[in-house]
């Protein structure tokens, strides 16, 4: 017995110096013996506000050592060994032309949340292509472009929704008003009719919500069982509530297609849960068997997990852009002003007549460049979403500036906000600036909030064209100002000053995705430059 504690002992002191040497000449920030990069992550973090997005970490070290863009971020045993790549061109390699497979980790952090074999996580091969043309059509340009005039309607709810803030004079939390009504859009996409959570609230949000937020405190405190322990019953309980509200709402639409007959033969047009559900569908058509055995238990579960993986990206990526640009917006008066220029000529001055434009002729929003612009700006500080890749092979590399450098073992993980706030991709990457994707000075690959390559973000489309509509018919009757605010005295660090002018409020908040920090808390006033 003696002898066996003695040699796992003598086994894992050997593991450990192994393992610490491995990294002695690789590219990397300051590495401790003893820690590895334990330490240095522990002391970045501390540097910002609790549950900060991780992004910010990658980016402080990078930009602090000056370090390479491809190094290596030694967590071991606590977290994963990463190797960091910010470099375009090499992300690109990576996504695009050689599409490395998915990691574990991103079931990990996703299948909680969703649940195992959705969409975002699934390992490449038949059964992710199968999600993938099965849901892809819901997402074309030319159904974005149909479900234009529907998602308008929505967005004509949410600004009367802004009046009766404006006529309060009270301050209130943008992100939720705002999660509402991209609920409602990803909604009428999947189910093809409005859940009403801006009318009425949603069950299937608010269910969300908690399994998010017990999720991360989940993941957050991995040690600490007396938080861990509720908050997994917690998350459980929900998930449980969530998934029978889903189940019924696929069920229901299920009834309709067998009760009216419809015509599924042709994918364009269908909504999410009807493309998820057609090839049931059609199979009771031809063989006449029972809707209860199409429905099985397997399917079904597959079915909820996608709809719910859906519901969250759809309405997550959305909300948050566009409370980050309202937040912009209030303090730059003069993109206020070129987006309403553009708006009126484009469009024509008065939001309802725009409105009606738009439901006459969805293809006008292809009109707003600069409207654009801003969003893709907004996109650059604050990309939402990240992915890690697996080493295409065991024993492989990645060749880098002539060297080639070990990915076994290794999390890889190109970091878009890394590359966004780099001044020698992006130049004054400091500067809110929407006019920098006219001038062409960065390459066009280097901007990658939605990632690029097969596994990129389905819902891309729907989120540009759902974003410009929103600023089309809101910027012009509303000036934001950013609530509560507490500027820091001082940068917490070196390459951002925004926390200046936003406080803490500058760093986004790690929840499912990055996020707003406190809900956004936001005021608004009628403009007097409205048009009539």
């Amino acid at each position: 017995m003696f002898s066996a504690v003695v040699a796992t002992f003598v086994y894992g002191v050997m593991r450990f110096v192994q393992h610490r040497r491995w990294y002695k000449d690789l590219p990397k920030p300051p590495h401790s013996f003893f820690w590895g990069h334990l330490k240095l992550m522990g002391e970045t973090l501390a540097l910002y506000p609790g549950s900060v997005h991780f992004q910010y970490t990658i980016t402080t070290m990078a930009q602090k050592y000056k370090l390479p863009r491809l190094f290596y971020l030694d967590l071991w045993p606590v977290g994963p060994i990463q190797l960091i790549v910010t470099d375009p061109d090499l992300a690109l390699h990576m996504t695009v032309a050689n599409n490395y497979p998915k990691h574990p980790m991103e079931a990990v952090m996703v299948d909680p949340i969703v649940g195992e074999g959705n969409i975002v996580a699934v390992e490449g091969g038949p059964r992710w292509k199968y999600l993938h043309n099965m849901l892809a059509p819901a997402f074309s340009v030319s159904q974005v472009r149909d479900m234009l005039p529907m998602i308008a309607e929505e967005i004509m709810t949410f600004r009367s929704i802004l009046n009766e803030k404006a006529q309060s004079g009270k301050s209130f939390s943008l992100e939720a008003i705002t999660k509402r009504l991209t609920f409602d859009i990803i909604g009428t996409a999947t189910f093809g009719q409005s859940l009403k959570a801006q009318a009425k609230g949603s069950p299937v949000l608010d269910t969300f919500d908690r399994v998010c937020r017990a999720f991360a405190i989940e993941r957050d405190h991995p040690w600490n069982m007396v938080k861990v322990i509720p908050a997994r019953r917690r998350r459980s309980v929900a998930t449980g509530e969530l998934n029978a509200i889903v189940d019924k709402l696929i069920r229901e639409r299920f009834e309709i297609l067998m009760r009216d007959n419809l015509d599924v033969s042709k994918k364009r047009g269908l909504s999410i849960v009807d493309l998820v559900l057609r090839d049931r569908y059609q199979e009771v058509q031809r063989s006449g068997v029972g809707a209860a055995k199409a429905l099985d238990q397997e399917f079904m579960h597959a079915a909820i997990t996608q709809i719910k993986t859906l519901l969250l990206a759809g309405s997550g990526t959305t909300t948050d852009t566009l409370c980050f640009t309202y937040m912009f917006l209030s303090v730059h008066q003069d993109i206020v002003e070129k987006l309403r220029e553009e708006h009126n000529r484009v469009f024509c001055p008065g939001v309802d007549a725009s409105y009606r434009m738009l439901q006459d002729n969805p293809s006008k929003i292809n009109d707003l460049p600069y409207t654009t612009n801003v969003i893709k700006e907004t996109l650059r500080f604050y990309p939402v979403g990240n992915t890690a890749r697996a080493p295409p092979a065991p024993g492989g590399f990645i060749t880098y500036e002539g060297r080639q450098y070990p990915t076994t073992g290794h999390m890889v993980c190109p970091v878009q906000h890394t590359m966004h706030l780099d001044p020698e991709i992006f130049p004054n990457p400091q500067k809110y600036d929407p006019d920098r994707y006219d001038r062409d000075e960065s390459p066009r690959h280097a901007w990658r909030p939605f990632e690029r390559g097969p596994r990129a973000c389905l819902g891309q489309v729907l989120a540009m064209d759902e974003m410009k509509a929103v600023l089309l018919l809101t910027v012009r009757d509303f000036d934001f100002k950013c609530a509560d605010l507490k500027p820091n005295k001082t940068p917490r660090v070196e390459w951002t000053n925004l926390d200046l002018t936003f406080g803490d409020r500058a760093f986004q908040d790690f929840v499912f995705e990055a996020c707003p920090r406190d809900g956004m808390p936001m005021m608004v006033t009628k403009t007097s430059a409205a048009p009539t």
